[in-house]
């Protein structure tokens, strides 16, 4: 995996449909396992009172606390130098407020531009695609019904396991 990468993750996607019974969502999660080439933890089914409902819809922790260290770190470090980067061209300009403290004013602002960064890397961790998802899912379930969970690791998983599950009658949703 590129060490440049910002997210730790294996699946970014994250694809569901829901079910009014087990076995319609049992029926689907075996066509999607027969048709599509995932792995046995790609596809999971949840039902009312799930108890490791969490685990089925974000099951990478390992990943998820890579996707925290790479972007905070990569994101708080490129705002920092785009930080300073704007802050010698400040006081290269001649913007007075820059000019009575040049030193201090670049490291303010390369502080700012670090600070942006990192809250975009916490943005980015936060993962607000896929809350529409969970959100279905977790409403599915406390409304007694059942989901298919799937986590597609690049495109091609993705359109054919969506694909798949409305083969099986259902309406898919996806992250992005």
């Amino acid at each position: 995996m590129d060490s440049l990468h910002l997210f730790g993750e294996r699946s970014l996607t994250l694809v569901a449909a829901t079910f009014d019974n087990r076995d319609s969502a049992r029926m689907a999660a075996t066509l999607v396992r027969q048709r599509c080439p995932l792995a046995t933890w790609q596809v999971a089914i949840t039902g009312p009172g799930e108890p490791a409902l969490s685990r089925k819809l974000e099951p990478e922790e390992a990943g998820i606390a890579r996707t925290l260290l790479r972007t905070h770190a990569l994101l708080g470090l490129v705002g920092m130098l785009v930080g300073l980067a704007a802050g010698m061209w400040l006081v290269a300009s001649g913007w007075p407020g820059s000019l009575s403290a040049p030193l201090i004013s670049t490291l303010v602002i390369a502080a700012f531009g670090m600070l942006a960064g990192l809250m975009l890397g916490g943005l980015l961790s936060l993962r607000p695609d896929h809350t529409f998802v969970i959100d279905r899912v977790t409403h599915a379930n406390r409304s007694g019904r059942w989901a298919v969970v799937i986590h597609p690791e690049d495109t091609e998983q993705t359109r054919a396991s969506m694909r798949t599950l409305r083969i099986a009658g259902a309406t898919p949703i996806r992250s992005f």
